[in-house]
């Protein structure tokens, strides 16, 4: 039976291939996709630029300040948020906060079911901040 000699040099050289085999596959490649509905969330919670929100008052926070929406439509048809209003899913809430004491001082006396238009963005504390209001019941202004 004839002896098989090991060949260091071989051996090197095979790993350099698998080395590079594997190194030539990129990373992404192995991630799977994203699901749908996971970019679907991710773009429509997306506030990080002023952002256009439609909706009715759900709900005011007397004791954290805060507010509650029936969230219906988004647009980030900037800066006048004329057009470029899409539908978000039915029964969705959002909870937004004011700017300051004397805007929830504003929107405090609100009642509920009434009809908002809001420029939100959020701040350094991932708050979804109001930039500004308008009351619809009492019909749109441009701009707001």
């Amino acid at each position: 039976m004839k002896k098989v000699k090991f060949s260091h040099s071989r051996f090197w050289s095979m790993v350099m291939v698998l080395a590079m085999i594997t190194s030539a596959i990129p990373a992404h490649a192995l991630e799977p996709a994203p699901h749908p509905l996971d970019t679907f969330l991710t773009n429509i919670l997306n506030f990080r630029e002023p952002t256009g929100i439609r909706g009715t008052i759900r709900y005011i926070d007397k004791a954290e300040k805060n507010i509650w929406l029936d969230w219906e439509q988004r647009s980030d048809d900037r800066p006048n948020f004329n057009e470029g209003w899409k539908l978000v899913p039915e029964g969705t809430t959002l909870l937004i906060y004011p700017q300051d004491a004397r805007q929830y001082d504003e929107l405090k006396p609100i009642a509920k079911g009434t009809p908002i238009e809001m420029i939100i963005q959020i701040d350094p504390d991932g708050h979804r901040r109001v930039l500004s209001y308008q009351d619809l019941s009492h019909g749109r202004k441009v701009p707001i």
